[in-house]
């Protein structure tokens, strides 16, 4: 039986880190300051309809969220990667908003 996800997998946060968390505080306040804003027009994207830049967003955001060892927000998008899933169920946006301030919280406590 798989278990979920972590919110983040601490040890590939710290590996990404190098011994230097300074470092990785800036790099994550970047990553979620740079998510929220793309974020912000997500709503509207899937009310016209904008599904490739949606898709665009949602795999930029993957790809840090991987970087960093946010395993939850990488899985909850990865289930949506497929244009035809992502068209036909649209993309759950509170879930989304909660698992990233999930993210922001655990990575705040890592690097203080």
């Amino acid at each position: 039986m798989q278990s979920d996800p972590a919110v983040l997998n601490t040890v590939n946060f710290l590996k990404m880190a190098h011994g230097d968390l300074p470092a990785m505080r800036v790099l994550a306040a970047d990553y979620f300051f740079e998510t929220w804003q793309q974020y912000s027009d997500w709503h509207s994207f899937i009310e016209t309809g904008n599904f490739n830049h949606l898709r665009d967003d949602l795999h930029r955001c993957k790809g840090g969220a991987s970087l960093f060892g946010l395993e939850r927000i990488v899985a909850l998008i990865g289930a949506y990667e497929s244009p035809s899933v992502l068209e036909e169920k649209g993309f759950d946006l509170t879930v989304f908003e909660q698992e990233l301030k999930a993210a922001e919280s655990a990575v705040r406590a890592m690097v203080g």
